[in-house]
């Protein structure tokens, strides 16, 4: 398509107006412009066309056969742009087709099940492909429709939704604490055998321990560590095994305290809070987009509390 019959969309638009008005100055009225204006376009594309489409009177216009033709033509165009952009709303209107979300290894467990459970049971035409990775992902080369992450954005070319914020809780399992004991203060955690995470980027969240007290002094240390892991969901197990105490984000292990599974230490102290976020391309998103980020937000926002 050249970049004359491009133009010349516009032009078609109004003929067509004016042909169903009747009269240049109706037609003018319904697209808001004058009818001056209307003339000019008309003159505009007769003399494009190098044809007359429509004879004037002092009371009002005709169509000339080769106006009627070009009539016909011109609706059949522009009810195809209407349909093309018809197409395009109900595709940002309609909670369908496939959302896309990437997201680290431990989230896409539990967490993102439970987020995202409700609006997948209430919309039957939404489907989902989920990417689980510490790794970083390209929003663009994998249409992605949505990155959910942890503590701070690294890259701000994206738009940044806060869905909430997350706690840490240090941890171990029941078999542990038999044989070692339960530590009652922050001081006696160094006595214990500590796991955590290796060469990773969420290793500035889980690896330093700060704890909180309304009686007592603040305690902040790193753990000293014997085992170490890459892989969040590895950690967790060896927890679970016995191994020893470990800082663990509440998000991921909240099945596990529930059923007894690990116990958490110090129930008085309180660890810092870090950020649940998400990332989306651009302002202009599917409704499906929004609906997702609405049920993340309410799913995030509640384990605040």
């Amino acid at each position: 398509m050249n970049s004359q019959l491009l133009s010349r969309l516009k032009l078609m638009g109004v003929f067509c107006h004016v042909v169903e008005a009747g009269s240049m100055r109706e037609a003018a009225a319904k697209l808001g412009i004058s009818p001056p204006a209307v003339s000019q376009f008309i003159n505009q594309l007769e003399s494009e066309l190098d044809v007359t489409l429509l004879y004037r009177s002092t009371r009002r216009i005709n169509v000339s056969e080769a106006g009627e033709k070009f009539y016909l033509q011109s609706k059949k165009m522009l009810a195809a742009a209407e349909q093309a952009e018809e197409v395009i709303h109900q595709s940002r209107s309609a909670i369908s087709g496939e959302l896309r979300i990437a997201l680290p290894v431990g989230l896409a467990a539990k967490p993102a099940a439970r987020a995202l459970a409700p609006l997948f049971k209430e919309h039957k035409e939404l489907k989902l492909t989920l990417f689980a990775s510490d790794e970083s992902i390209d929003l663009i080369d994998e249409r992605i429709d949505i990155v959910i992450d942890c503590g701070e954005a690294i890259d701000s070319s994206y738009i940044y939704h806060l869905l909430g914020k997350a706690t840490k809780v240090i941890c171990a399992s029941p078999k542990y604490l038999q044989q070692h004991g339960n530590p009652v203060t922050p001081r006696e955690l160094g006595d214990h055998t500590w796991l955590g995470l290796g060469d990773v980027e969420a290793k500035g969240v889980l690896n330093h321990v700060s704890l909180h007290h309304a009686k007592s002094a603040s305690a902040n240390f790193k753990p000293s560590l014997r085992y170490e892991f890459n892989d969040l969901n590895a950690l967790i197990s060896h927890v679970q095994e016995g191994l020893g105490v470990a800082q663990l984000p509440t998000l991921e292990i909240q099945h596990l305290l529930d059923n007894g599974e690990l116990v958490p230490l110090l129930p008085d102290w309180q660890t810092d809070k870090y950020n649940v976020y998400a990332l989306t391309r651009d302002k202009k998103y599917a409704y499906k987009v929004q609906a997702a980020l609405a049920a993340l937000k309410l799913y995030f926002g509640d384990m605040e509390n």
